[in-house]
């Protein structure tokens, strides 16, 4: 027997319901129907106006609600065990650096338009046309990135002139053949990395070489795969390496001393990133956790505040290890 039309369920009404309707922020909303600070008078009455009209009403103080209204969710993005790492570093860092805004960190993964209803998102690992960026964008969704994005609040390591200090520390040792290797073309996600590279060798009039392992999801796999197929009247055309991030580096290493040679006697590599347990023995560029989270954080702030979009670079170290 059919249903009558009175037994169907109407739809539940979300947040991303009023977001579209009112033309504001998820954030934004959450603020009105909690009566937060950090919202016009006039977009709180027009936020309640629509909720009423959809049949949205505030949380009651008896009542919780499901939905997390003071929250953050970190998007690792495409290559997540990558990202994960990094997230070992940046996580606690951010807990701690947001303690005081009394916010909950959430891990999540979107696509498309299945956005969380959470106040904003920092997006990890950040690509070139960046899909979530488009659809936090769409749906007034606060967001940061970890990484240079135009046109949204982002924070992100000084990698030219971390790359840059890579490079100068290899000359210095006396070094002229110098390659660059990344997981992609042109540096690929490691741009301004692989343009303070290019910097320096261009001032000293060094040939350019870049060596591209490939996209495997594991970048350390792939630099190993790369590294050990490499001919070796290829190879030792080398003396050393500046790698785009630390896990390339290690695999770097481990290849050739599958080969048989010694590092640094033979050759001299650097990583990026300085990621704990990974880099101990490295000689790497270390980021600063510290002040990158809290760059993060204040930029938080800014953007569920409504404010026009900034970014921050955040200085770099070299740190000498055993690998040059």
């Amino acid at each position: 027997m059919a249903k009558h039309s009175g037994d169907v369920k109407p739809k539940k009404t979300t947040l991303h319901d009023v977001a579209k309707v009112a033309g504001v922020s998820i954030a934004t909303i959450s603020r009105a129907l909690n009566n937060k600070p950090g919202i016009s008078a006039e977009n709180r009455q027009k936020v309640l106006a629509v909720c009423r009209e959809l049949g949205l009403h505030p949380p009651s103080k008896k009542a919780p609600t499901n939905i997390p209204l003071m929250s953050i969710a970190l998007s690792l993005g495409p290559h997540e065990a990558k990202s994960s790492r990094y997230l070992g570093m940046l996580w606690p860092a951010l807990a701690t650096a947001i303690d005081h805004l009394k916010y909950r960190l959430v891990p999540i993964s979107f696509e498309g338009e299945n956005l969380p209803e959470v106040d904003v998102v920092v997006l990890l690992g950040i690509t070139p046309c960046d899909p979530r960026i488009s659809a936090c964008r769409r749906h007034h969704q606060p967001h940061v990135c970890i990484g240079m994005s135009e046109g949204s609040f982002w924070v992100a390591p000084d990698d030219f002139h971390g790359s840059r200090a890579a490079t100068s520390h290899l000359i210095g040792k006396g070094l002229t053949h110098i390659g660059f290797v990344t997981p992609t073309t042109c540096g690929g996600g490691y741009q301004f990395r692989y343009q303070g590279y290019l910097s320096v060798m261009a001032n000293h009039e060094l040939p350019i070489r870049e060596l591209c392992t490939g996209t495997h999801p594991v970048v350390d796999i792939a630099a190993y795969r790369h590294f050990m197929q490499l001919p070796t009247a290829q190879l030792e055309t080398y003396q050393g390496f500046v790698c785009a991030c630390d896990e390339t580096a290690i695999g770097v290493i481990t290849a050739l001393q599958d080969r048989g040679y010694e590092v640094p006697k033979q050759f001299a590599v650097v990583g990026y990133d300085g990621l704990p347990g990974l880099a101990d023995e490295l000689t790497t560029i270390e980021q600063d956790m510290t002040k990158l989270a809290e760059r993060t954080a204040a930029l938080i702030d800014l953007a569920i505040a409504g404010e026009p979009p900034v970014g921050a670079l955040v200085s770099v170290t070299f740190k000498q290890g055993q690998t040059s």
